[in-house]
């Protein structure tokens, strides 16, 4: 979903441009972003580019990344470290764009803390002067109604600034409209009524849901490529579609060959596109890898000689090695902590690194042996990861270990498999799954300052060994994980109200 980022690529955009666009460099990596990068908004400013995605319940909130060529990307920032007030959790598809009257916006999603006349989700803006911030969210959202308002995307059409959003009408058994409606250009309000663009069509491709729009103007035409049908889970059958009009007020006619970008070539359920020039940025799951998420592929984008779009040959691209990595080697040893490490937007811990890792559980968390949770993105479903914790750094009945741990797209945590290490070494497995917390083998565990801990992971078997040194290692036995997709691999600490505990180094390397 792309908003029209910048005056420049706007312009860009509304003049002709040739039919197909022959790409004389060598493909982008698939996926261009390894891991969880759902519905990824793509935008190019001043000869950058800008990437964020739905956060979901992870902190620090809207992750941005950057690059110069769509190849290599790196962590540039983030939109919010602490989300605003009058949001929980649930933070979706974020959408960053130029105003018209200066300065950038992130438009985005988010469940409310307060639900007056039973609100669902709202859409909230946040504002800054550059693209990286410094961003102040408007402290209220920007639109709430019963249904919800979700995939919200800015759109120029000559002096008129527009946004282009989904009602959320499938949660509720209730057909499925994409609406446009007028939008202040400091991006602080909307203005007027909303129209329907579309609506979803059941007993066709499309199913319940028609969402997640972005529009672009090509040869006196408007495009409005959307996705539909599921999204997310092993169940999900989400494409793209099209459908075009002269003027967006419409009428709007679909692509005859819907859809246009579906599943192949090691790939399952694309969608939520982004356009950036002749390309579009969108998420797929690698098939028979759910584990990792929705990673963020790139394809290109075309307009045949019957005036209609294309998205590659209609499949995302066969999976490649390169994208910006999940693999980390983390001595801690920095003078603050990595960017790429997330926690629970609910339960914030308090991090510190000086001669290593220091972890607090927040009070409010209580005794679970989760209490608190320092995670970072997967590639693949084969993976080893590793941490070293410092058992002197333990008392009472604290605990601190290694886990993996769900990571979305909804209840961040809510599948979980384990070990944990309390004082003198005694050793925990536990798992989560279905509202269910189980404890399992307690057993002594090595006697020093230091337990080194590893998970090996093959898709749904997980096994955790320990050591004494990192160099001999008591190996355990497989486990079936309750960890169904996109998981994170995690840090913990709990067991006690207010646990802390120490960590010297964490890994993880893909298999």
């Amino acid at each position: 979903m792309k908003p029209l980022a910048s005056a420049v690529v706007v312009l860009a955009l509304l003049v002709l441009v040739p039919q197909a666009i022959a790409q004389t460099e060598s493909p982008l990596p698939s996926p261009v972003v390894r891991g969880d990068w759902p519905d990824p908004d793509v935008t190019e400013i001043d000869g950058t580019f800008y990437a964020t995605a739905t956060s979901g319940g992870w902190a620090p909130t809207f992750r941005i990344l950057s690059s110069t060529d769509l190849r290599t990307w790196r962590f540039a920032g983030s939109v919010f470290r602490h989300p605003p007030r009058w949001a929980k959790d649930s933070f979706w598809a974020p959408e960053l764009t130029a105003l018209p009257s200066g300065g950038y916006a992130v438009v985005y999603s988010a469940y409310p803390r307060k639900r007056p006349g039973r609100t669902w989700y709202c859409l909230g803006v946040a504002t800054a002067p550059s693209p990286l911030g410094p961003w102040r969210d408007l402290g209220r959202p920007l639109r709430c109604t019963p249904r919800g308002t979700i995939d919200a995307t800015p759109v120029l059409d000559g002096d008129r600034f527009y946004l282009v959003y989904k009602e959320d009408g499938n949660a509720f058994e209730r057909p499925t409209p994409i609406l446009i409606q007028r939008f202040a250009p400091n991006g602080r309000s909307v203005l007027g009524r909303p129209r329907v663009l579309i609506r979803n069509r059941p007993g066709t491709w499309e199913g319940k849901v028609v969402e997640a729009p972005a529009l672009v103007k090509r040869d006196g035409w408007w495009h409005l490529l959307y996705s539909a049908n599921l999204c997310c889970s092993k169940r999900c059958a989400y494409a793209v579609g099209s459908a075009r009009a002269r003027t967006l007020a419409g009428p709007w006619a679909r692509n005859p060959v819907n859809p246009i970008l579906r599943s192949g070539n090691g790939w399952r359920c694309p969608g939520h596109v982004s356009i950036v020039g002749d390309r579009v940025a969108f998420h797929a799951y690698r098939a028979g890898a759910p584990l990792a998420g929705r990673q963020m592929l790139i394809a290109d984008l075309t307009v045949g000689a019957d005036g209609w779009p294309a998205i590659g040959d209609g499949h995302p691209l066969p999976p490649t090695d390169g994208g910006l990595a999940t693999a980390f080697d983390d001595p801690f040893a920095g003078a603050s902590l990595d960017p790429e490490w997330e926690w629970p937007v609910t339960r914030a811990p308090r991090a510190t690194v000086a001669h290593g890792l220091t972890v607090v559980a927040p009070r409010k968390a209580g005794k679970r042996i989760d209490a608190a949770v320092l995670a970072r993105r997967i590639g693949g479903d084969r993976f080893t990861a590793s941490a070293i914790v410092d058992a002197y750094s333990l008392s009472g009945t604290e605990a601190a270990g290694l886990a993996v741990v769900r990571g979305g797209p909804f209840a961040v945590g809510a599948q979980a498999i384990g070990i944990a290490v309390g004082p003198r070494g005694a050793l925990r497995s536990w798992q989560r799954a279905g509202g269910r917390f189980d404890s399992g083998l307690r057993r002594a565990g090595p006697s020093g300052p230091y337990v080194h801990l590893r998970v090996t992971v093959d898709g749904r078997r997980a096994r955790f060994d320990f050591s004494a040194d990192g160099e001999s290692w008591t190996i355990g036995r497989w486990r079936r994980s309750p960890v169904e997709e996109t998981a994170r691999i995690a840090l913990t600490v709990g067991g006690q109200r207010g646990a802390s505990a120490s960590f010297s180094r964490a890994t993880s390397t893909e298999r």
